[in-house]
């Protein structure tokens, strides 16, 4: 349909007047007031005065005014009764928008994109530089609010240079969250492709989420500046890159590790001991210069005080310890720490506001809060539990309904397993088979032995998580073929699988989706090899206590950055590390699944043909 010219909208304009129409309808995409005097209902009863283009026109232009007070569900309806395709191209761009817009605030950014998608988006360029911005910046929020920040962030760079200057520090902030939201592997993917401006703050972002080393953090970011010398980040760093230039620049030069190096817990002790100076010889070895360290052991300090004056007194300024969760409780009851602590355990008693305390472990209490996340992200809503009556046990049950309840999720079952004998008989509970096989056994009354009725499971389960022992889990996949459930997805802590056990150990298990920790799921950290070829045990059990020291290296001069931005993060050997106000790290934990008795990555079973 050709568009309709000044002369004949003059004409429509003069008649809709003389008719007593308060709102002439109007010619072009800038006509389209943001405030419109007329009301919705005013302007749709002028609309139904006409057919054809002028009555398309006025709805759209009722769109706007229903869009202009807030009603995103009016704005819908009325384009409905628009065909798109016969507005003027640049009425179809305003149509787009509107559709994205009233889409999003509806939350369904998916709707949003592919609104924005529209054949007449080749027209943008032609319209006024605000019109593009607009747009442009409609389709950034759209990508974040459909989970995909990464483009989100290439929008946002795109449009950086045509913003006002008064605007561009601000959507620099945005490029810069959404590349730190963005998954690690999609940003490893967009530093091959991405070019100019954009591929600049690809590379800042890798920096700052893969080198978890605080000196090679910084090595690499002088380095950037130096390649990417006019980008705006060079100009005006981000806060969390400045911030870790301070740090840096204030570095301590000599810490004290707090470690039980006799009694039960020495072995725990020397393994964290050799990943924490792993990753510290990992630095020396490329010419940076690392803090002096000096071990102390915790088992010879009844007084922690007296343990914090001989530090003092040789200079230390920062303490990694203690393991002992008793220390750690005893510590947190502490007014004042006389120096910064991180603590690898973690105590459930509650801590000074004035302390200098933070806490990092491996916490059941993690791997069930990830897997409330995981199931969810994986589309799941209504859950049931099978947890071991254990201490770690009941604590990752609690975690996972405080996380899975946060999200939204239903809690729809519960199970405490302990007696091997029973477990059978719980899992049928979960699923509900008895009441399945009575009203099978009705029918059957009912119309006779020659029909055959399958019992089912309960329809409003759609996954479990589970938190056992690998002996409990064995029974957990087995039992549920038994109980028509196979296709049960379950969710398990790292306890539930024998990491370097014989593949027929963990036969039973196939199936099973486990959280762990990245040293021991893609073993891609950069440590892994030279930790592994001088202490073969790292790739087993115990490689979570190496993983465990080596990140404790590299957190503890990041602390004051995670404890200052609260969207900030390290990419460790334990997980995607993080801290709460109370001054815990939290970790967030890749996936694996049991496949033929050994853990593989479960984006490498899912991309596999």
């Amino acid at each position: 349909m050709p568009r309709m010219n000044r002369l004949s909208l003059t004409a429509l304009a003069i008649a809709v007047m003389l008719g007593g129409c308060a709102t002439p309808p109007p010619s072009q995409l800038s006509d389209l007031p943001r405030t419109p005097d007329a009301t919705v209902e005013e302007i749709l009863e002028d609309a139904e005065r006409y057919s054809g283009a002028e009555a398309y026109l006025l709805r759209l232009y009722a769109a706007q005014a229903a869009w202009s007070t807030n009603q995103p569900e009016r704005v819908r309806s009325i384009l409905s009764r628009i065909p798109q395709s016969e507005l003027p191209p640049d009425q179809q761009l305003r149509f787009a928008e509107l559709q994205a817009r009233s889409a999003l605030a509806l939350e369904q950014p998916e709707a949003a994109l592919l609104a924005l998608r529209h054949p007449s988006m080749i027209h943008l360029e032609t319209q006024p530089i605000e019109e593009q911005l607009a747009i442009q910046q409609l389709r950034a929020e759209a990508f974040q609010a459909t989970g995909d920040p990464l483009n989100a962030a290439r929008e946002r760079a795109f449009i950086d240079g045509m913003l006002p200057p008064g605007e561009r520090e601000a959507n620099r902030q945005a490029i810069w969250e959404d590349l730190n939201r963005a998954p690690l592997e999609d940003l490893r993917q967009a530093a091959g492709e991405a070019t100019g401006e954009f591929a600049g703050w690809v590379q800042l972002a890798l920096i700052s989420r893969e080198q978890s080393n605080l000196d090679l953090q910084v090595q690499s970011v002088n380095k950037w500046k130096e390649t990417f010398s006019d980008h705006p980040a060079a100009r005006l760093m981000p806060d969390s890159i400045a911030q870790l230039l301070e740090l840096h620049a204030n570095r301590p030069t000599h810490i004290a590790l707090f470690l039980p190096f006799e009694g039960p817990l020495a072995g725990a002790a020397q393994a964290l001991r050799d990943g924490f100076m792993a990753s510290q010889y990992q630095a020396h070895s490329q010419g940076l210069e690392q803090p002096q360290v000096s071990l102390y052991d915790s088992t010879a300090y009844a007084d922690l005080m007296a343990f914090y004056r001989d530090a003092e007194a040789d200079g230390v300024q920062w303490v990694i310890g203690p393991l002992e969760r008793d220390q750690v409780s005893r510590l947190a009851g502490m007014t004042e720490l006389p120096l910064p602590t991180l603590a690898l355990n973690y105590t459930d008693s509650s801590i000074s506001s004035d302390q200098t305390l933070f806490q990092f472990g491996l916490a059941p209490e993690d791997e069930a809060r990830s897997a409330a996340r995981r199931a969810w992200d994986d589309g799941h809503r209504n859950m049931a539990v099978l947890a071991a009556q254990t201490d770690w046990g009941q604590r990752s049950f609690e975690a996972f309904r405080a996380e899975w309840e946060a999200l939204g999720g239903k809690l729809v079952g519960r199970e405490v397993i302990n007696e091997p004998a029973t477990i059978s008989s719980q899992i049928a509970d979960l699923l509900n088979i008895r009441e399945s096989e009575q009203r099978g056994a009705r029918i059957q009354s009912t119309l006779g032995n020659e029909v055959v009725v399958q019992p089912t499971p309960r329809q409003d389960l759609h996954a479990l998580f589970l938190a056992a022992t690998p002996q409990q889990a064995r029974q957990i996949k087995p039992t549920l073929a038994f109980q028509y459930a196979a296709d049960l997805p379950v969710y398990a802590t790292s306890h539930a699988y024998q990491l370097g056990a014989d593949a027929a150990d963990n036969a039973d298990l196939d199936g099973l989706l486990v959280a762990e920790i990245p040293w021991l799921l893609t073993r891609s950290d950069a440590l892994y090899e030279t930790v592994s070829s001088s202490w073969p045990q790292a790739t087993g059990p115990m490689g979570r206590l190496y993983a465990m020291g080596a990140d404790a290296q590299r957190l503890f001069s990041r602390l004051p950055q995670l404890q200052r931005y609260e969207e900030a993060s390290i990419e460790g050997a334990t997980g995607r590390l993080s801290l709460s106000a109370d001054g815990r790290v939290h970790r967030s934990l890749g996936w694996g699944v049991i496949s033929e008795g050994r853990i593989v990555p479960v984006d490498e079973v899912i991309s596999a043909p």
